[in-house]
């Protein structure tokens, strides 16, 4: 995926359509470290502890970046976003924290166990998303309780959507407990079998992602919808896209689904449109 989420091809990418110049640059910036320490770790060029120390490397800058010293070119154009749009700087260490978790851990036992990584990979990017995006009328404690649960319902849709991908790198982020209690046995996890008791683990994790899109929507005040309609849109495509992995009865372990492009377009309008009260 590229750093620039207007050439990624993704829901990121129709995001940008309904934001300022300037709030474009923001998300822009805020993308490209998400996807630079992220490939630091998934893209395996570097060993792990070289990999770890990069990490620290880019924590240390974090640091110099909120100390008004950044140093590193993404930090640079970085700054003037952190100051405007009062960026958390926990969205940013949350990220390296969560991202290194990817070094370290390659199963996760409990739900709530797998929860601190939904916050480190993808919570911890709403809570800077809401600020670019902008708001006036949503309180800040359900304010940061609407970004987590976005990030959530994303990450476990894309961990759904992933399961075999992650496969291929020894990574499970279905939680051990949920496959014990359905009866689906890791090793026939790793052996790709498609059996009722991974059916059932999968409606579990779809459920709980279902949940965390209707808490969002319910927490965010209506008069804050039209600011963050980039989310929306984001939140539009990837359930659509959870649904669809329910229709296909979660046949996940041998092809990666995708939503088509010109429905990607046609949800991203309806979005819009409920934004505005006009769907």
């Amino acid at each position: 995926m590229s750093a620039t989420a207007s050439r990624a091809g993704s829901s990121f990418s129709l995001g940008f359509l309904f934001l300022s110049k300037e709030r474009r640059a923001a998300l822009d910036a805020v993308y490209e470290f998400a996807r630079l320490v992220d490939d630091v770790v998934d893209e395996g060029a570097l060993s792990q502890d070289d990999a770890a120390r990069e990490l620290d490397a880019w924590r240390a800058e974090v640091a110099a970046l909120y100390a008004g010293r950044p140093a590193k070119p993404l930090a640079v154009r970085l700054a003037p976003h952190v100051e405007r749009f009062k960026l958390p700087r926990e969205g940013f260490d949350g990220l390296l924290d969560g991202v290194a978790m990817d070094l370290e851990k390659r199963r996760y036992e409990t739900y709530p166990d797998l929860e601190k990584y939904l916050f480190g990979v993808a919570g911890t990017v709403g809570l800077l998303c809401v600020e670019v995006f902008g708001h006036a009328a949503t309180a800040p404690e359900p304010l940061r309780a609407y970004a987590v649960s976005m990030g959530n319902a994303f990450q476990l849709t894309n961990i759904l959507r992933d399961v075999g991908v992650d496969l291929e790198k020894g990574r499970v982020y279905l939680p051990q407990a949920d496959l014990r209690e359905a009866g689906c046995s890791l090793e026939t996890l790793l052996r790709r079998e498609h059996t009722p008791a991974f059916g059932a683990v999968m409606k579990r994790q779809y459920a709980r992602a279902k949940a965390e899109y209707a808490r969002a929507a319910e927490l965010l005040d209506p008069a804050d919808r039209p600011a963050q309609l980039p989310g929306a849109v984001m939140a539009a495509v990837y359930e659509d896209l959870l649904e669809e992995l329910r229709r296909r009865e979660f046949r996940v372990l041998f092809q990666k689904v995708a939503t088509p492009k010109g429905r990607r377009v046609v949800l991203a309008l309806k979005a819009w449109a409920r934004a505005y009260g006009i769907y």
